[in-house]
């Protein structure tokens, strides 16, 4: 997972999220580089602030379709919801909708 390195992620995120999600997903990861760089930078850009908590405990999120992570944000109220999850990484259950 280095190119996470390549784009700001500490090596300790990088340690914990091989600890916190599942071998397939990290292999699923491995698989779909540009795929979870660019969730990664979208999430940034909407203003999600706790990439590196969604790194460690919900990798999942970043191999999400891109057109359907932004469809599901899109859908709900993007300012109240990044709140939320910027405050608590609990509720990024609502990107599971």
């Amino acid at each position: 997972m280095n190119y996470l390195l390549d784009i700001g992620i500490e090596q300790d995120v990088i340690k914990k999220a091989l600890i916190n999600n599942s071998k397939q997903t990290i292999d699923d990861a491995e698989w779909n580089i540009e795929l979870v760089i660019s969730n990664i930078n979208y999430l940034k850009s909407i203003g999600i602030e706790c990439i590196d908590k969604i790194i460690i405990n919900r990798f999942d999120i970043l191999l999400r379709n891109s057109n359907n992570l932004k469809e599901t944000i899109d859908n709900l109220d993007d300012n109240n919801v990044i709140e939320l999850i910027n405050k608590d990484i609990k509720y990024i259950y609502y990107l599971d909708k």
